[in-house]
């Protein structure tokens, strides 16, 4: 028996699931960027800082979250719910591109200083896969009603 191929919101769910592990695999990294960055800022910025440990605290707790987001919105995809997955996707993803720009931040300011340089490449592939899912996943166009027949 040949299998059918995939629907494209069928495709944006495996790609949106690889992304999400990806996302998992690597996941630790995204704390370790906003660490230093927030060192960074903390050397820039004399005196205490309250609200930058805050804001830390809230991206340690979000970056680890965006594998999950990306799963989730994987298996939302798979059941039809595509705007709730695109919408869910987008956190997930969100998180991985703020990470990433912060870690070019950090490469810039210093060069040699950051230890995440080995996340870095698996997380932008991340990044891509759920844009790829985003982008692959349609929601499905309504039919017209059919008129009562006179």
């Amino acid at each position: 028996m040949a299998s059918r191929p995939l629907t494209n919101n069928q495709f944006a769910a495996v790609l949106a699931f690889w992304a999400g592990l990806v996302f998992l695999a690597v996941g630790w990294n995204g704390t370790r960027i906003y660490g230093a960055f927030f060192s960074l800022l903390g050397d820039l910025i004399p005196g205490p800082n309250p609200g930058f440990e805050v804001v830390a605290g809230i991206l340690t707790i979000i970056s680890p979250l965006s594998a999950a987001f990306v799963l989730a919105g994987a298996v939302l995809l798979l059941m039809n719910r595509i705007r709730a997955g695109k919408i869910v996707v987008l956190f997930g993803t969100g998180a991985g591109i703020f990470s990433l720009i912060l870690f070019l931040v950090l490469l810039v300011r210093r060069p040699g200083g950051v230890l995440a340089h080995e996340g870095v490449l698996p997380a932008f592939v991340g990044v891509i896969l759920s844009l790829g899912a985003r982008v692959t996943a349609k929601v499905p166009e309504k039919t017209p009603l059919k008129a009562p027949a006179r």
